[in-house]
């Protein structure tokens, strides 16, 4: 899989996340902003020679090797892009396996916060 992949794997996610927000769907919608999210750094990772060996708990290595990575040793992204990723993964785990649903104001900050996550990797990727 190449850098575009993930990148427009990324987009995708986040047409998805724009439909179930403006349809009420606020579980898929904070799902899906994560998975934009996760993907768009996956993306980036990609681009500076960094690929996950397997794809169990690939999660918890993107978080790792994100902030790692691209926030600290190299600044390729703002800082607080390693925070909003950490934030979307626990919401996602609320939307996703918690008994009670996310809020819609939940869900509305989850889509800001993937849009600008994205915003910021894209910068970087044309920058490469």
């Amino acid at each position: 899989m190449k850098m575009a992949d993930f990148w427009e794997k990324a987009e995708e996610a986040l047409k998805v996340t724009e439909w179930a927000y403006q349809n009420g769907c606020y579980n898929e919608a904070v799902s899906r902003s994560y998975f934009a999210a996760l993907r768009s750094a996956l993306a980036l990772l990609e681009s500076i020679g960094l690929k996950p060996e397997k794809t169990t708990r690939i999660g918890h290595w993107v978080q790792t090797n994100f902030a790692t990575e691209c926030v600290h040793r190299r600044k390729l992204v703002p800082r607080e892009l390693a925070s909003i990723l950490s934030e979307l993964r626990s919401l996602r785990a609320k939307a996703d396996y918690a008994r009670e649903s996310v809020t819609a104001k939940e869900a509305r900050q989850a889509l800001r916060w993937a849009q600008g996550f994205l915003d910021a990797v894209q910068r970087r990727l044309v920058k490469s």
